[in-house]
């Protein structure tokens, strides 16, 4: 189960290769069920429209938002008479119905994998007035006692859910991506490719890489591959980064083939400055399918990357979250160091991936 489209969630795409390799049949209840890896049932959850979502949040308490929002589109009566031997449960977005429905669906385990963190994952006025009273909410069923185990991204967010919430530590299992076969990409000592990749999340940094991509030395060039409407990606293309070519915009691709249209860059910019939790604590998809692209990383003092990026030898940590300390410590970088951090990629991108993550997963889940 998992509310968002599941052929664009590459944490639960994950989930199910790992079900199916060792012989379940998985069927999918989702916002978009269809997914390249199913083979089983693919059950859809409705939607409703934006301007009807946005009148829910505005005149609606929490528990009756669910219900207009969620709990409606269900499709209920496609589950009746099931029996699951496991019940995976991705985020929070349908919690409050499947606590009660779940227990009629299996008598197995039942995991929640919380995926990030929940509470104050917003800075802006509409999130704070419209979203953060229902994100605390839905967080208040983690600790039903219907989940017999639950998962989380990262060791710090693992903490946290255990000290804030009183859950039992949660397992963690790394958002990493598929191993690929690929080479690291030569270095063009006069033309080194920047690139970040993902949603166009001004919370997670990108503000502060144009910002710096206007301070960058000639030799660099920012490549921006990026989800998002117009409304969010317009302010991007305008900033003046772009104007003075800094800047260029790649089409996003899917999931499956993100770490192959990244072969051809040098370094991943993953630049989360601590504006809220899930920022502090990241550990995203997007540095284990750098990993994969053979790329170097250069990230900020984001303490759940920090290790695998020092103790690997895989590219550099900025001290301070400014857009001139992060282009100060770019400009810094030669070739020569650049190319061994993109070696550095390749001798970790076995261990970085699903071969090595798989295997813990099962264990965990007691699959």
């Amino acid at each position: 189960m998992c509310y968002s489209p599941v052929g664009s969630d590459a944490r639960v795409s994950n989930q199910i290769r790992w079900l199916r390799s060792v012989g379940y049949r998985v069927d999918i209840l989702s916002r978009g069920p269809d997914h390249p890896d199913a083979n089983g049932r693919r059950l859809r959850i409705g939607y409703p429209r934006f301007l009807s979502r946005v009148l829910i949040h505005l005149l609606l308490p929490p528990r009756a938002r669910f219900r207009r929002l969620v709990e409606k589109y269900l499709p209920v009566s496609e589950l009746s008479g099931q029996k699951y031997d496991l019940v995976l449960v991705n985020d929070l977005h349908l919690l409050p119905w499947a606590v009660k429905a779940v227990p009629a669906l299996t008598n197995g385990p039942v995991i929640l994998d919380l995926h990030e963190v929940y509470s104050g994952n917003g800075t802006g006025l509409p999130y704070r007035l419209l979203i953060a009273r229902y994100d605390d909410w839905l967080l208040t069923f983690i600790t039903s006692p219907v989940f017999t185990k639950h998962l989380t991204v990262a060791e710090g967010i693992a903490d946290l859910y255990r000290d804030r919430y009183g859950v039992p530590r949660p397992g963690v299992i790394r958002n990493v991506a598929p191993y690929q076969e690929l080479e690291p990409s030569r270095v063009d000592p006069e033309r080194i490719l920047l690139v970040h990749h993902g949603y166009a999340a001004v919370e997670r940094g990108i503000d502060l890489m144009l910002d710096a991509a206007l301070l960058l030395e000639p030799r660099f060039v920012l490549v921006l591959m990026v989800l998002g409407d117009e409304k969010t990606l317009a302010p991007m293309r305008a900033h003046s980064a772009v104007a003075a070519g800094r800047v260029e915009f790649r089409e996003p691709v899917a999931v499956t083939e993100v770490s192959r249209a990244l072969n051809d860059c040098d370094l991943e910019v993953i630049f989360f400055p601590p504006r809220f939790a899930n920022n502090t604590y990241a550990l995203p998809n997007k540095f284990f399918e750098a990993v994969q692209g053979r790329l170097g990383i250069v990230i900020g003092e984001s303490p759940e990357i920090v290790g695998f990026v020092r103790d690997r030898g895989l590219g550099i940590v900025v001290s301070g979250w400014s857009a001139k300390d992060l282009a100060a410590a770019i400009n810094r970088l030669s070739a020569t160091e650049i190319t061994e951090m993109k070696q550095a990629s390749d001798r970790a991108a076995s261990d970085l991936s699903t071969r090595g993550e798989g295997p813990r997963f099962l264990a965990e889940i007691g699959a």
